[in-house]
């Protein structure tokens, strides 16, 4: 693990937003726990806090911010977010297809849609760092 606190919060930041999802879309297939609109809650929550301990810590540490963006890290970022695009946009047209036949919900398709925006370009991300092409 990096010595960098910015890219360490990085790190566990994006392992916690995958971490999340998939415990709510296990839940949810295994039909235990709370309700989805709880997991929501607690994802978009999650989230923002993270956003805001992300910001606090570029304040903090502006000479570990500016070194967590090399541009290793930058392209890795970039690519985790093209991926997470790709993704919403492919989950967009399976769910589309699948309301039309009418095998899904709209409203349902519409709520499964936020953990793929939530989780697609974390996990792309934490992949990066596995890999060792981001820190």
């Amino acid at each position: 693990m990096s010595s960098n606190p910015v890219a360490r919060l990085r790190l566990i930041g994006s392992a916690t937003m995958v971490l999340l999802v998939l415990a709510a879309v296990g839940a949810s297939i295994a039909s235990i726990g709370p309700s989805g609109l709880t997991w929501a809650w607690v994802i978009g929550g999650t989230a923002i806090a993270y956003a805001v301990l992300s910001a606090i810590m570029h304040l903090r540490h502006p000479e570990a911010a500016e070194a967590a963006w090399d541009e290793q890290n930058t392209t890795a970022h970039r690519d985790a977010l093209i991926f997470g695009f790709w993704a919403a946009l492919v989950t967009f047209l399976i769910f589309l297809a699948l309301v039309l036949t009418d095998r899904m919900d709209a409203r349902m398709a519409f709520f499964w849609l936020g953990p793929v925006l939530g989780a697609a370009p974390s996990a792309h991300y934490l992949g990066s760092i596995l890999r060792g092409r981001a820190e």
